[in-house]
């Protein structure tokens, strides 16, 4: 009879740890601020959603909704409150949404491509300006398309500066990043604030007119675009499944083809040192009021 009893329990306790760790969702719900694709038109955003999903489904078998907000703290709300799975943020974001909202944990990182996170000031190779306050009375070139990390640059460098818009001879906007470069090395105008992945993108599209152009001066890096959750909204087997899979997404065809849509190289584990890259970039580039 005890023998009978302790198999019993043995199997009773095999079936709660099975059950344990079976994942209790079939269905992500998914929050992707405009920031994350600041240069597309709002009448394509479904478009530039499909391919996340579709690899959030080959990846991992879930299926997503996603939902799009022009503010990322609205969605950081959402996500605290428990009306979003995930949330996907840039760096910055996550930066000051963690700072609101505690609770939110990152579940993996975003390796871009390229991978460096920075931005620039921009002048010609024959410019005679060497420092930022030097700046005052020229003429710059912003595009309307710019990344945030790029505006964001550009307003610490006006505090560091104790410059106001109004120091500058002329603001002009480009309708692109690449006419505000193409401004520069026209002589159009004096300087422009740009990006490293459009930088990039610029040099190899234009070799010969990207070198008339060089660096007044280059930000810090900025935190890498994080994928966030809410500290107990999901189960550890759910968190295990979508870990796994993005973390592989990498691996084969498949999901090289689709990273390769959403422009990202592959996912990586969060960072050792990510709460410290959060904490100085929140010094940097406090949230905003």
């Amino acid at each position: 009879m005890r023998r009978f009893f302790l198999a019993c329990l043995i199997c009773f306790t095999h079936v709660l740890s099975v059950c344990a760790v079976e994942p209790t969702k079939d269905s992500i719900a998914i929050g992707i601020p405009r920031s994350i694709f600041r240069d597309i038109p709002p009448a394509l955003l479904s478009f530039a959603n499909q391919p996340f999903l579709d690899l959030m489904k080959a990846q991992t078998g879930y299926k997503g909704s996603v939902k799009n907000d022009p503010e990322a703290m609205t969605l950081a709300k959402e996500l605290a409150e428990g009306k979003l799975d995930l949330v996907v943020f840039l760096g910055h974001e996550f930066a000051w949404a963690k700072e609101k909202y505690p609770d939110l944990t990152p579940l993996v990182v975003a390796t871009p491509r390229p991978k460096e996170l920075r931005a620039y000031v921009l002048v010609r190779q024959d410019s005679k300006i060497t420092q930022f306050p030097e700046l005052k009375g020229q003429k710059i070139a912003l595009p309307k398309t710019s990344r945030d990390l790029a505006k964001l640059y550009f307003e610490k460098k006006l505090a560091e500066n104790d410059i106001s818009t109004a120091s500058f001879g002329e603001i002009v906007k480009a309708d692109t990043v690449e006419n505000a470069l193409h401004m520069v090395v026209d002589g159009e105008a004096d300087a422009t604030f740009v990006d490293h992945a459009s930088w990039n993108y610029y040099q190899k599209l234009h070799p010969g007119r990207s070198s008339s152009l060089k660096e007044l001066s280059k930000s810090d890096p900025f935190p890498p675009t994080v994928i966030a959750y809410k500290k107990g909204s999901l189960d550890e087997a759910t968190l295990k499944k979508l870990r796994d899979g993005l973390l592989t997404s990498h691996e084969n065809k498949k999901g090289q083809i689709l990273m390769q849509t959403i422009k990202l190289e592959k996912f990586d584990p969060v960072p050792e040192k990510y709460t410290d890259m959060i904490k100085e970039c929140l010094k940097q580039y406090p949230t905003p009021k």
